[in-house]
């Protein structure tokens, strides 16, 4: 045996009085680990002041420390073979580090045992840390610099040093070309890849490159389909930790970032970040190929794929392409016929999360999108968008085939079907066609013959929303469109414009089959009607037929005997509205129609005409001139 065995070493602690040394401890570990791995060396400590004395004769003891005045640390034990008293050698720390990780890399090899020689700083120097097996573990390894604003334990000064640049908030290296700095240099040199545009890992599977190894690492997973971050609070799998974890406050439903300027609060750090943008308007990724500046990277990168016209994300069943994976997904629903979202206060379903959102603020009555130039608030934010440009006066989409503007764009594609005169949308159950596809889902609800939209202050029902919407203002009493030409009021916007046309008198509808041109395009429709001599509204109750549908539904009336319009002031009642309205005049006691050649003032206009044959058989009042020349009176 080359070494002392472990009984002489023992015994020189008990004649040093130093069994609690550490030294002497991690001395004999040394040995120990040393003798198991064959012959070494010859090896010798340093003592610090020259060779130790000798005992004489046969039974001489091992060599011993020197006895140290108490509080005084010892030093390394020093181990020689026996019988090379003659020739000491002094081994620096270095050579004796190597030495030792050498004879231990060898035993490994021989015995297959995974053990790795850790050092570390203790007070006797450094100490290599073995069982008594010879092996190495981790868990044993001394974490002897001890952080004074945590407490946190580190395996060596220059861990610690990196460590308290944390608290300090120091970061002492600084990228030469930009303003970032940080705490470890390894974080600057993975950071300046970024400048120079070198990713050095590349993937072996596809062509994809990366910055960072970890990246790598991560992007392979998806080569190889395994997710191995799993919940354990339902079936889902992740590629990350920290997918699993960003997952995981979902169940809980905690929040714990919370934004400094508002109440908002998020699950992810990097959503708050992206939300402090809004605050302070600055949108830091900007588009090299025009002006548009975004919030959020990958926002500039959705937008670069329009300048480039590539749309990456194809779906499977038919031909389209998205630029947008989420796009692609959202699509693919409509093969399916699946509504996975479903409103909770009704039974209304949609394909989309925010087509959800978006109808819950109907039944909540919330308008969150406010006009900053009025008092106007929407449900939809493309509704305040689209309602902006009024204030603009600016009709940005033009029709190139005529000089017609418009302030969105989808009404200038719906304006430009007419110019090709295509009505592609055609209804399965009659003849009809249609310029818009809404047009046509609104025509095939007559179909059905329901009429989904109740008024809640009356029975009238409507097959459009905007029908009920319209209606409803009649209830109210007010007419919100008013005239700036003359005083009157309408209670919708179409009725204003039409109005609007009697002031410049111009009629743009022109017939084609004789000279008459007309305010209104359902005018000209109607009139229409009359050259090809067919009366298409057939009375079911007697033979009866008529060239328009108002016309018929008012003669229907008069076989139910039903009067629906009746007089505040008195108790007639009339069929037709504008029966009642004559009416009501004679209780205000206005005449509006004056003859021209007396004074004569009546109710009505029948009246004036009948009392104008009177003078001369000729009518002079410009209302009825066209009654003069339909009964030859010139």
């Amino acid at each position: 045996m080359s070494h002392l065995p472990s009984s002489s070493v023992r015994d020189h602690m008990k004649w040093a009085g130093l069994l609690g040394c550490e030294a002497v401890l991690s001395s004999m570990a040394l040995m120990q680990a040393s003798s198991m791995a064959g012959p070494p060396k010859k090896m010798m400590a340093p003592l610090g002041h020259g060779p130790p004395p000798q005992r004489d004769g046969p039974d001489r003891g091992p060599q011993s420390h020197m006895i140290l005045p108490s509080g005084m640390s010892c030093p390394p034990l020093l181990i020689r073979k026996e019988g090379d008293f003659h020739t000491p050698r002094l081994l620096d720390e270095k050579e004796m580090r190597a030495n030792e990780d050498m004879q231990l890399k060898k035993k490994n090899r021989k015995s297959g045992t995974p053990c790795k020689v850790r050092e570390q700083d203790g007070r006797g120097g450094k100490v290599v840390v073995v069982d008594e097996n010879g092996n190495c573990p981790i868990s044993k390894v001394q974490k002897n610099f001890i952080c004074n604003h945590c407490y946190g334990a580190f395996r060596s000064g220059y861990h610690l040093k990196r460590h308290i640049l944390i608290h300090t908030g120091v970061k002492p290296y600084a990228c030469s070309m930009c303003d970032m700095r940080f705490f470890q240099r390894y974080h600057l040199e993975r950071h300046s890849l970024t400048h120079t545009g070198v990713k050095p890992y590349a993937c072996n599977m596809c062509d994809m490159r990366f910055f960072q190894r970890y990246h790598l690492a991560r992007h392979s997973l998806t080569h190889t389909g395994v997710k191995p971050y799993a919940c354990n609070m339902c079936d889902m799998r992740f590629f990350q930790r920290y997918h699993l974890a960003r997952h995981s406050l979902t169940h809980t439903g905690v929040k714990p970032y919370a934004c400094s300027m508002c109440d908002m609060r998020f699950f992810q750090r990097y959503h708050l970040a992206r939300h402090s943008l809004k605050h302070t308007g600055v949108k830091p990724y900007a588009c090299s190929m025009c002006d548009m500046r975004f919030f959020q990277r990958y926002h500039l990168a959705r937008h670069g794929l329009t300048h480039t016209g590539v749309k990456p994300y194809a779906c499977s069943m038919c031909d389209m392409r998205f630029i947008q994976r989420y796009q692609l997904e959202r699509h693919s629903l409509t093969h399916t016929g699946v509504k996975p979202f479903g409103c909770t206060m009704c039974d209304k379903r949609f394909f989309q999360r925010y087509h959800l959102a978006r109808h819950s603020l109907i039944h909540m009555g919330v308008k969150p999108y406010a006009c900053t130039m009025c008092d106007k608030r929407f449900f939809q934010r493309d509704h305040l968008r689209r309602h902006s440009v009024t204030h603009m006066a600016v009709k940005p989409f033009a029709c190139t085939m005529c000089d017609k503007r418009f302030f969105q764009r989808h009404h200038l594609q719906r304006h430009s079907i007419t110019h090709m005169g295509v009505k592609p949308y055609a209804c399965t159950m009659c003849d009809k066609r249609f310029f818009e596809r809404h047009r046509l889902r609104r025509h095939s609800i007559t179909h059905m013959g329901v009429k989904p939209f109740a008024c809640t202050m009356c029975d009238k029902r409507f097959f459009q929303r905007h029908h009920l919407r319209r209606h409803s203002i009649t209830h109210m009493g007010v007419k919100p469109y008013a005239c700036t030409m003359c005083d009157k009021r309408f209670f919708q916007r179409h009725h204003l414009a039409r109005h609007s046309v009697t002031h410049m008198g111009v009629k743009p509808y022109g017939c084609t089959m004789c000279d008459k041109r007309f305010y209104q395009r359902h005018h000209l429709a109607r009139h229409s009607v009359t050259h090809m001599g067919v009366k298409p509204y057939g009375c079911t109750m007697c033979d009866k037929r008529f060239y328009q549908r108002y016309l018929l539904a008012r003669h229907s009336l008069t076989h139910l005997g039903v009067k629906p319009y009746g007089c505040t002031m008195c108790d007639k009642r009339f069929y037709q509205r504008y029966h009642l309205s004559r009416h009501s005049l004679t209780h205000l006691g206005v005449k509006p129609y004056a003859c021209t050649m007396c004074d004569m003032r009546f109710v009505q206009r029948y009246h004036l005409t009948r009392h104008c044959l009177t003078h001369t058989g000729t009518v002079r009042s410009p209302y009825l001139s066209h009654i003069q020349a339909s009964k030859g009176c010139s």
